[in-house]
């Protein structure tokens, strides 16, 4: 049976208030974040997350990922690390409008003057859209 959206947004407002991390699948992909900012956009659920393990259809890890609740599966909250993340003040905060819960400031990113580079980690080709 899937998972009702109720049930998400209340594992991913957890996480942040609790400072956990989530594991799913996000379009088929595992996933391992720590949610930083839950919201909605234009009415639709959204988190705004630092995607430290799994896979991504986009770039290397890790990352800051903007994530529809609507598109994650098997959303499971756990014990671990907190992942703070880093940025140079720029992070996608346009992709919620309207914030529902936010992550602790004393938690919250890591702002530099330069990102670091990125950690090289294989991402596997969609095939059939490359030519």
């Amino acid at each position: 049976m899937a998972q009702r959206e109720d049930e998400k947004i209340a594992l991913i407002r957890t996480a942040i208030l609790e400072l956990k991390q989530i594991a799913c699948y996000g379009k088929q992909l595992p996933r391992e974040f720590c949610p930083h900012i839950l919201g909605t956009k234009e009415g639709v659920w959204r988190a705004l997350v630092w995607q430290f393990d799994g896979q991504s259809e986009h770039g290397g890890l890790p990352s800051w990922r903007g994530f529809n609740l609507f598109d994650l599966d098997d959303v499971t909250l756990r014990d671990g690390e907190w992942h703070r993340g880093w940025g140079t003040g720029r992070r996608k905060q346009h992709l919620i409008d309207v914030i529902d819960t936010v992550v602790d400031p004393a938690h919250a990113a890591e702002i530099r003057e330069t990102s670091p580079p990125h950690i090289p980690r294989l991402v596997p080709a969609r095939r059939g859209l490359r030519r």
